[in-house]
This record gives structure tokens, C-alpha cells and sequence, in this order.
């Protein structure tokens, strides 16, 4: 049977579904109604049950969600429920950064290597992960099971990278180079411009601001 085509913006509702859910459940919430679910995160109750109709429902009416089946439910849609390998490309503060948060493994994401083309940085250690020199990313890739690569490293050589990564076939990458990456269809590419979310932060203290002098009013 063909699978359902899913909107991105549920796809992009997921994670935020499965941080609470796994909130409740540390809390040892055993259930929860829509209504209960929309109040925390702010979504209305009709589009969190829209959203989980999207694969098949998960609640009963008059009970609601089981938190822990629903938390583990959505872990297996998000792929949580096998583990991913990945490299980190760029030494520098924001790839240290990266592989310093323990969480990732917490969800199954595995940090293998990293990789600089500073020679100065060859060995130096992030955690237990020695930094090692770009000349040797496709070796590590093929025998490590290597499925994600995040980059962490100057627009300017971004594009190069990332197409020695394609030539790999590495299933993914997490892109922070300031540059939008476009590479074949089948290989997934989430660009993260951390400038983007300042600028809407800038734009809705501006709108506030506007609002309480009463400029944004109609």
C-alpha cells in the first residue's frame, strides 16, 4: 500500500509532540486528552487530533492518549527507534558544541567522528571522538555506517563538502554553513541558519514594541 503523503508542517509538529509526551511521561502522566495536550503547547485540541489522524489516531474517545504509547508511537515515525550514526565536519566552537550534547544520544543519534582540515586540530579530542583530517571523511563514512553528516564549517567550502558527501551516499545532512544546500533527490537537507531565528526574534520585539506604543494597532 502507497503511504500517505504527510505535510511538512506536521512533520515539523512531531518533535515538539515528542519532547512533551516525554515530559509527561518522566512525570509518570499515564494519559492525556487533547485538551489537556493543546493547553501545554499552545496548539489547538482539533489540530493535535488532526495531526495524529495523519496516522491512524492513537487515542479513544472518553480516554484519551496513553502517554507512554503515544510518546513511543511517535519516536517510531520519527525514526527514533533505530540508531543513527553521525560525523560532524568543522572542529570549531559549534561543532565542539554539537558534540559535546549528550542528548543526541539520549534519541539514538550517535556522534562517530569529526573532521577539520586544520592540521592543527588532527588529533585533539571532543569527548572520546579524535578530530581527524578531511582526507580521510570517505574512508570513516564507508565503514562506519555513517547515515547523517553535520556541518559546521564556513559557506565557502560548504558546497565542495557537500559534494564529496553526496559521492559517499550518506543519507543526510544537518547544514549550518550560511548557505542552502542543493544536492540529488533522496539525500535529506535540513539547512539551520541560527542568524534566521535572531532575525525573527528582532522582528517580534520590533512588533512588540510597536504594539504597546500603539503604532501596530489598527
Amino acid at each position: 500500500m502507497e503511504e500517505k503523503e504527510i505535510s511538512q508542517a506536521v512533520i515539523g509538529r512531531l518533535p515538539r509532540y515528542f519532547r512533551y509526551l516525554g515530559e509527561l511521561k518522566d512525570q509518570g502522566v499515564e494519559r492525556i486528552s487533547s485538551r489537556d495536550l493543546s493547553g501545554l503547547m499552545k496548539v489547538t485540541a482539533s489540530q493535535i487530533r488532526q495531526d495524529f489522524n495523519n496516522f491512524g489516531g492513537f487515542g479513544q474517545q472518553g480516554y484519551g492518549y496513553n502517554v507512554e504509547y503515544l510518546y513511543n508511537e511517535i519516536g517510531k515515525i520519527l525514526g527514533l527507534d533505530r540508531q543513527h550514526n553521525f560525523i560532524i565536519i568543522g572542529a570549531g566552537n559549534l561543532g565542539r558544541a554539537l558534540g559535546n550534547y549528550l542528548n543526541f544520544e539520549r534519541r539514538g543519534f550517535i556522534f562517530r567522528g569529526m573532521f577539520d582540515c586544520n592540521p592543527d586540530l588532527a588529533g585533539t579530542k571532543v569527548r572520546d571522538v579524535s578530530v581527524m583530517p578531511m582526507e580521510e571523511m570517505e574512508r570513516f563514512i564507508a565503514e562506519n555506517d555513517i547515515d547523517i553528516a553535520v556541518l559546521t564549517i564556513p559557506k565557502t567550502g560548504a558546497v565542495s563538502v557537500a559534494e564529496r558527501l553526496v559521492q559517499t551516499g550518506i543519507r543526510a545532512i544537518w547544514n549550518f554553513a550560511h548557505v542552502d544546500l542543493n544536492v540529488p533527490e533522496g539525500i535529506q537537507v535540513e539547512n539551520v541558519h541560527l542568524s534566521d531565528s535572531l532575525m525573527k526574534l528582532s522582528y517580534n520585539i520590533r512588533r512588540g514594541e510597536k504594539l504597546e506604543t500603539g503604532e501596530g494597532s489598527l
